[in-house]
Order: C-alpha cells, then sequence, then structure tokens
C-alpha cells in the first residue's frame, strides 16, 4: 500500500466526514490523485463510502472488517509469532480477543504460508506470562473510555485504600498490569491486581497522554534517586514511584522534600543510595524522631 493510502485510511478512520478536497489537501496532491486513489482503495476492499450532497463527503463504515495488510512472508510470520504470545497475557482488557486473534489471522493467511506457520508454532517459544487475575483492566479501560476521573479500592501493604485517580494509561511490566494515574500526590503507578473496585466519578478527565506524563515528571530540574529495595520494600514503594529494574528514578529536586518524608515512612525496607541530600534528610529525620522519644 502506498504510503499516501495510507494516510488517508488514518485520516478517515477517524469517523469524520471529510471531502474529496479535504484530503487531498491533507495528502499535498491533486483532486483528481485523491479521487483515484479512493477509488483504488474502495477496490481493494477497503470499506469507504461516499454521502452526496453540499453537505458530503467520505468516511468508513462502522464496525468494519478491514481487508488483510500486504505482509512479506517473514513479516507475516513474525506478526503471527508476537499475536499468539499477546494471546497469552491474561486479562487484556479487550475482552474476547485474547486467543483469538492469531488464529483468525492465521487462517486468512495463503494456504502454504499457514501450513508453513502450523509447522513452527511449536517450535518457537517466548516466556509465558506469569501474571496474577488482573480482571479490573477492562473496567479502567471503560474509565478512559468515558473520561471521567475514577476511584479505586487499593490493597496497600497496610491496608485497604480509597484513592481517587485520573487514569493516564495501562501498561503491562514485568509481566504486570499496572495503572498509571494522576492523584492528589502526583503522578502515581499501582498494580491492577491489587485493585478490588473501580467506579466512576462524574468529574471530568484531563486526558493526559503518557507523552504528557513523561514531560511533566521532566519539568524543571532533576535529580537521579537510587534506592535498594527489599521485597517488602517493592511493595511498600507502590503508589510512590513507579518500579523499575534499575532501582533509579529522575526526580524533580523541588520534590525532594516531600519525597524524603515518603521513603522515610518506609523505614529498613527502602535504604536511599543516592542522592547524598535525601540520605542526609532520611537521617535527619530519623534523629528528630528520636529526640522526640527523649525524657
Amino acid at each position: 500500500m502506498k504510503s499516501r493510502h495510507l494516510k488517508v485510511m488514518r485520516l478517515l478512520n477517524r469517523q469524520q466526514l471529510l471531502t474529496a478536497r479535504e484530503l487531498a489537501d491533507a495528502c499535498g496532491v491533486s483532486l483528481r490523485t485523491i479521487q483515484r486513489d479512493l477509488l483504488e482503495l474502495e477496490a481493494n476492499g477497503y470499506p469507504i463510502y461516499s454521502e452526496r450532497g453540499p453537505a458530503g463527503g467520505y468516511r468508513v463504515l462502522p464496525n468494519r472488517l478491514l481487508p488483510p495488510l500486504a505482509l512479506r512472508e517473514q513479516e507475516a510470520i513474525t506478526l503471527f509469532l508476537m499475536l499468539d504470545w499477546v494471546g497469552q497475557i491474561p486479562d487484556l482488557p479487550f475482552g474476547a480477543l485474547r486467543g483469538n486473534l492469531a488464529e483468525w489471522y492465521l487462517h486468512e493467511l495463503p494456504s502454504d504460508l499457514e501450513a508453513k506457520l502450523d509447522r513452527l508454532k511449536g517450535r518457537v517459544r517466548f516466556a509465558r506470562p506469569d501474571t496474577p487475575a488482573s480482571p479490573l483492566t477492562r473496567n479502567l479501560l471503560r474509565l478512559m473510555e468515558a473520561e471521567v476521573k475514577g476511584e479505586i479500592v487499593y490493597q496497600t501493604a497496610s491496608g485497604r485504600r480509597t484513592i481517587v485517580i485520573d487514569p493516564v494509561g495501562l501498561t503491562f511490566e514485568r509481566n504486570r498490569w499496572y495503572l498509571l494515574a494522576q492523584t492528589d500526590r502526583g503522578l502515581r503507578q499501582y498494580r491492577v491486581d491489587r485493585m478490588e473496585l473501580v467506579t466512576e466519578t462524574a468529574i471530568p478527565s484531563e486526558r493526559m497522554t503518557f507523552e504528557e506524563a513523561d514531560q511533566q515528571g521532566q519539568a524543571g530540574e532533576q535529580v537521579t534517586v537510587r534506592l535498594k529495595l527489599t521485597l517488602l520494600g517493592e511493595r511498600l514503594l507502590e503508589g510512590i514511584l513507579p518500579l523499575n529494574e534499575q532501582r533509579t528514578w529522575s526526580v524533580p529536586v523541588a520534590e525532594l522534600p516531600f519525597l524524603g518524608r515518603q521513603l522515610f515512612g518506609l523505614g529498613r525496607e527502602v535504604k536511599v543510595l543516592e542522592p547524598l541530600a535525601l540520605r542526609e534528610d532520611i537521617k535527619k529525620q530519623g534523629r528528630e524522631l528520636l529526640a522526640s522519644y527523649r525524657d
């Protein structure tokens, strides 16, 4: 497929009614060229239909079935293997797609390629996801679709908490489903398998994206924070900093005092390795706590 055809389909897939002139201007080609493109796409099975009249234009059918992608053989094999692996991930928020998509895709391929993939199916193995049950991924997806804030009942190491969240999005990391969300304490990450309830509120969401969240986290002067965690410390840190393999974070300097108070409350389960200023702040809090217990 031509790159211009892909752009036309991306424009129409936004469920907007666009005139041929608007499509031509967006693609930087003549009206006659875009009309030929639309005819070619229709001839190849793309579900484009036109509405006549002064307010008419082109759009795509809702709930349509798209024709298969034009892939080279090695690309088709790679895509099947990846779809097969995705099908093993529990609690994908898209329901019935899990476990079926790879087979549907396989049976749409030419018979010789389907036979080749049948021979390869048992010969390539990805690490099987060891993912705890996280059934509320679909509730979180519906919350994002509704574009409102929500409340979660979350099982922390110290008991249940009810937290108001403005969801940014779901991530699948280290074989776990996580939700990144804005809270009254800033951006926080929560494990979905530890959520007991998700409910909608009537408060509109700010609709922050992952990219915007990254930009917010990088705003202002940054300092590198490196921690040593016990297994309990990993769990206690949830809701404060998003876990990563390196145990290293880039944190705005302005947030260090607040972060120091949070980390101090986690006790011996979390040890600050750097920066020095944060280590000294933790020590100071410890001395002040001891002093408050002296007669």
